[in-house]
């Protein structure tokens, strides 16, 4: 072997080491990730990363970034002339999260819809709804609840057991279009936070926590951003068994003629 030949094997083998140690992650980093992409990115990108035509964050490659240092730049930077906006509030740290969390991005999705679920009782779980858990606190069954959040009386036939199951454990995994919570501060101060129901290029719509419908023209704004799942965890509140039981209660409830097939 000439010493050519040898140099670029070096060279082969160093580029090699670099890229498996760029794409390692911790699991805390790609954790991290997960809510930054959902305060900063899903609004536009959507859960799985294809929201945006030409842009599927899911894939792992990326058009205008060729590697993480590359993708950081991007980040912070922006793109000129599109909806994607700098953000330059973000640390280095932060935006090497939301690096680790967009290279999982597939991975998680494809774990995540493979797992058992357990389900338990139904009727159990409707008395947690109503009284431990506190679900019926924020979401209606055919009614009541808030306006802010979801009505659950047809879930059982619009979502999987697993997504309910995350929904429970991990709320912030995995918000659906329609029930993201967005943040805006007026140039005068004012800071509201609401219920995104529209949003354009130059305005912005909240049904905000007070339950009034809020419109605002981001000319007016100095800083709009969407805010993780406003709903906590239960894994701290209730056992196992018990959000099987909840999961249960979830998937039963379906529309009226559904029931009666």
């Amino acid at each position: 072997m000439n010493i050519r030949h040898g140099l670029a094997l070096v060279a082969a083998l160093f580029g090699a080491a670099a890229l498996a140690q760029e794409h390692s992650y911790a699991p805390s980093d790609i954790e991290n990730g997960r809510g930054l992409y959902q305060a900063n990115c899903l609004g536009c990108h959507g859960n799985n990363g294809d929201a945006v035509e030409g842009a599927n964050l899911g894939s792992g490659r990326f058009r205008r970034a060729g590697n993480d240092e590359e993708l950081i730049a991007l980040i912070r930077a922006g793109i000129p002339a599109t909806l994607m906006i700098p953000r330059p509030q973000l640390s280095y740290g932060e935006l090497r999260s939301l690096v680790a969390f967009l290279r999982n991005m597939q991975t998680a999705a494809g774990s995540a819809a493979s797992r058992e679920v357990r389900i338990g009782d139904a009727r159990r779980g409707e008395e947690l709804f109503f009284g431990k858990g506190a679900c019926s606190s924020c979401h209606g069954v055919g009614g009541g609840g808030s306006r802010l959040y979801a009505d659950l009386g047809s879930i059982g036939a619009q979502r999987t057991p697993e997504s309910l199951e995350t929904a429970i454990v991990d709320p912030r995994k995995e918000v659906r279009e329609g029930q993201r919570f967005m943040q805006v501060t007026t140039k005068t101060g004012q800071t509201v936070t609401g219920k995104l129901l529209n949003q354009d290029t130059h305005s912005v719509q909240l049904l905000t926590e007070q339950e009034t419908l809020d419109s605002y023209l981001k000319e007016e704004l100095s800083a709009w951003t969407f805010l993780p799942s406003a709903m906590p965890s239960s894994l701290d509140v209730l056992s196992a068994d018990q959000i099987a039981d909840l999961v249960a209660y979830l998937i039963s409830l379906k529309p009226a003629e559904e029931q009666a097939r």
